[in-house]
């Protein structure tokens, strides 16, 4: 619109040539008049910067001219001349400044003996909303985009993998681009990427959150399938399910692997433990507090023919009680046993009674720590 305005000439907007030996070419502006007419591509640097970005500007460039087009290229500051003899190099920018890249292509047509003017503040203004208007009905986006199908895409929306820069209000509903999405549920902010008709047309969101929808659903027990009507003993001990507040026995299915928070059921212990339910329900189960309790007390049990009783009879004989843990008996304690005892002198007629434990007693081939009273203890050799 600038180039318009300036020159008075008409230009026409991505014009397309097929070259011999080529597949279609696009070229930035067309000035078809004075014939036989001129194109002008506009080289900007975040397109024409790019690797191999010089080698096919310059097999274009030829191609172009091979064919007896008259051609020229304004390439952004900085960028390299394209190395074909004969083609003028110019300069515009750096940056997207529409007056200087218009004063760039004024340069060029003033070199050939055509007119430009220099407009006014107004005429400027004029031409860039017109510039505006057309780029709105034929190059922004479609009448139906996928912005308005599905609002939502919007906010989810990252980058155009397939064409960068396009965004779902530019693009149609059943565009085929591929783009990355975040999601845009706070606890998820996951990142993929996917078609765009994928998610505009058939609806498909975020995988990790469906993914959990499914396992959700899955893990929610049927009617009489429930941990609170299959397994009432375990469901009393349950306090809470860990990363589900709310939910109870009820929620859960007996073989869950969702840790929740235990109480064991014993009155002497009454212990609070995380564990994932399907282990509370299999063969490690239970509180894991009593359970080594239960592991250290078959520890110190004697296996058969080891005990107290069956080693040492006539010691055991002698036992009374064991202090710590007066349920306990002969045939329930090893010879080794630290367990401090009390024990009663078996022969006729004494009364002696001392503690010990069995270890002691059973040293020396069971003549150990023996009856205070029948074996009273030894004088020092200095004592008189």
């Amino acid at each position: 619109m600038l180039v318009e305005a300036a020159s008075g000439l008409s230009v026409e907007l991505d014009h397309r040539l097929r070259l011999p030996g080529r597949s279609q070419d696009r070229f930035d502006l067309y000035l078809p008049q004075p014939t036989p007419g001129l194109l002008i591509d506009l080289d900007r640097e975040w397109t024409h910067g790019r690797p191999g970005s010089l080698e096919r500007d310059t097999a274009k460039t030829m191609a172009a001219l091979a064919a007896g087009l008259d051609m020229e290229r304004i390439r952004s500051r900085g960028l390299p001349p394209v190395p074909v003899p004969g083609l003028a190099h110019h300069e515009a920018g750096p940056g997207v400044n529409p007056e200087d890249w218009a004063e760039a292509v004024g340069v060029v047509l003033r070199r050939r003996g055509l007119s430009w003017r220099q407009l006014t503040p107004p005429e400027v203004t004029a031409a860039l909303t017109k510039g505006a208007q057309l780029w709105e009905s034929t190059v922004a986006g479609p009448e139906v985009s996928a912005a308005d199908v599905a609002p939502h895409l919007e906010e989810e929306f990252v980058a155009n993998l397939t064409n960068p820069g396009k965004t779902p209000d530019r693009m149609p509903p059943g565009c085929n681009d591929v783009c990355l999405w975040r999601c845009r549920k706070p606890d998820c902010g996951y990142e993929w990427r996917a078609v765009l008709n994928s998610r505009a047309l058939a609806g498909r969101g975020c995988r990790q959150c469906g993914h959990a929808r499914v396992v959700a659903a899955n893990s929610r027990p049927g009617p009489g399938e429930s941990l609170a009507e299959v397994n009432l003993t375990m469901a009393a001990e349950l306090i809470e399910v860990v990363d589900h507040p709310g939910w109870t026995a009820f929620d859960l299915l007996p073989t869950s692997n969702k840790t929740c928070q235990w109480r064991c059921p014993e009155l002497h212990c009454r212990f609070e433990y995380p564990a994932p339910l399907n282990r509370g329900t299999g063969q490690s189960s239970g509180c894991s507090r009593c359970a080594r309790r239960r592991t250290v007390a078959a520890r110190v049990r004697p296996k058969p023919g080891k005990s107290l009783q069956d080693v040492h009879p006539a010691i055991a004989s002698e036992l009374l009680e064991v202090i710590d843990e007066p349920n306990l008996t002969a045939k329930e304690l090893r010879p080794s046993s630290t367990k401090v005892c009390r024990w009663a002198c078996s022969k006729p007629g004494c009364l002696g009674q001392w503690k010990a434990t069995p270890d002691q007693r059973s040293r020396r081939g069971g003549t150990g720590k023996r009856c205070p009273v029948c074996h009273p203890p030894r004088k020092g050799r200095t004592q008189s």
